[in-house]
């Protein structure tokens, strides 16, 4: 009785129905209890009921579950519309100049097609490719997994391809290929496979990795320059000198051509949820910094402009505060960072339009937030009469969101 006494004064549990007040039993108080421990868990009606509510103030590390008021933050400042822009120019010396403003989809396809638009401008001859990556400040006060060579981990710049990675693979004989037929193998690819164990097809299929490009700045450029270069000479554009080359534009450049982004906001947003994607993450963070302060942009212009969205969106304790949120870059790799589940249940109330951005698994628009020791989820169980937004927040060894997040679905189908 101590114990079912104790669960219930923890809890608040209730579900109002017309029929009157049903309240989640025991055993189930006790077992989300005993699968959240230190964790909390939140649950609400569509209505905003609260019908589970376990350590709700509780700050703890809240992941990649930060991609959510980031996307928030962006749809606010920037505009569902809003498009990435890269700059081309051109100097005396037929010198063509790519100045990358963060754009985090500068994939092949979009280099493609920025290849034929140039072409279609009459450019058919460049003496050298010039890199220009200095929209963004040289040294990113940003979290990064050192010595990764995972894509989770790419280095963030305002000139990168693909993502800042390479997608390779090895056929059954180990010849390395590239990983995605739309991207060819550069030089620099090859140099990095070449270093790198193809490991044991399986089937016959070639085995792929997607690997970052590490923490130099200038490996990224080097693969944006060759992919650049490959598109080009595709499109009937020749390239004379192949020497690596970076800079910053200056007065003696002359802008060519504007390309915005063939894709909008919302389609960035749909990648950075659904594959929690850490790069298109502070990509999109940096591009609050420069939305506000302008050029070349800086964490601390990032961060301010975040937090000051963050409070206006939710109050003026976000962003800075544990007990709601404390929010200092766009990834969720930051272990300093900090929500509580009542701060993130606020954060979801608000997201609401734009749930269906949220991937869904079983009836459940969900988000996950993932490091060593840190299991979580946020998002929407569907029912009946709507969306119900949950929080679930465990900052320990064992992983049991999945869970916790089956039992709160079972006591609502049984109820509703």
């Amino acid at each position: 009785m101590k114990r079912a006494s104790r669960t219930l004064h923890t809890f608040t549990l209730f579900v109002l129905l017309l029929s009157g007040a049903m309240i989640f039993p025991v055993v189930a108080q006790d077992r989300l209890a005993t699968l959240a421990g230190d964790g909390s868990v939140m649950l609400r009606s569509p209505s905003g009921e609260v019908l589970v509510s376990l350590n709700p103030d509780r700050a703890l590390v809240p992941a990649s579950l930060v991609k959510i008021p980031l996307a928030q933050v962006a749809l606010t400042t920037l505009g569902e519309d809003f498009r990435f822009e890269t700059h081309f120019y051109r100097n005396d010396s037929g010198d063509l100049l790519i100045r990358g403003l963060g754009d985090p989809f500068l994939v092949s396809e979009e280099v493609a097609r920025i290849a034929d638009t140039l072409a279609q401008r009459g450019l058919r001859q460049i003496r050298r490719l010039v890199m220009d990556d200095s929209a963004f400040e040289a040294n990113l006060d940003l979290p990064l997994e050192r010595g990764t060579n995972q894509s989770y981990g790419a280095r963030n710049s305002a000139l990168a391809v693909n993502f800042n990675t390479v997608n390779l693979a090895w056929t059954a004989d180990g010849i390395l290929i590239t990983g995605e037929s739309q991207t060819p193998l550069t030089a620099l690819a090859r140099e990095l496979g070449a270093k790198l164990f193809p490991g044991e097809p399986s089937s016959g299929e070639p085995k792929g990795q997607r690997i970052n490009l590490g923490d130099d700045p200038r490996t990224g450029l080097r693969q944006a320059q060759q992919l650049f270069q490959f598109f080009f000479e595709e499109s009937g554009i020749t390239v004379s000198d192949s020497s690596f080359n970076r800079n910053a534009v200056t007065d003696e450049w002359t802008l060519f051509y504007r390309h915005r982004s063939s894709r909008s906001l919302r389609d960035n947003l749909d990648g950075l949820l659904r594959y929690s994607n850490n790069f298109i993450a502070n990509q999109l963070f940096l591009a609050l910094g420069a939305q506000s302060s302008g050029y070349p942009v800086t964490t601390e212009a990032a961060r301010a402009a975040l937090q000051q969205q963050l409070a206006e969106l939710y109050g003026d304790s976000f962003g800075r505060d544990p007990q709601s949120l404390l929010m200092l870059e766009g990834s969720g790799l930051s272990r300093t960072q900090r929500s509580s589940a009542a701060g993130m249940m606020h954060i979801l109330e608000v997201f609401k339009p734009y749930a269906n951005l949220l991937p869904e698994v079983g009836g459940v628009l969900r988000k996950s937030g993932t490091l060593t020791g840190v299991y979580n989820f946020a998002g929407y169980i569907r029912g009946p009469d709507g969306l119900y937004p949950f929080v679930i927040l465990t900052n320990q060894a064992v992983n049991n969101r999945a869970e916790i997040l089956r039992l709160l679905q079972r006591e609502l189908q049984r109820q509703l």
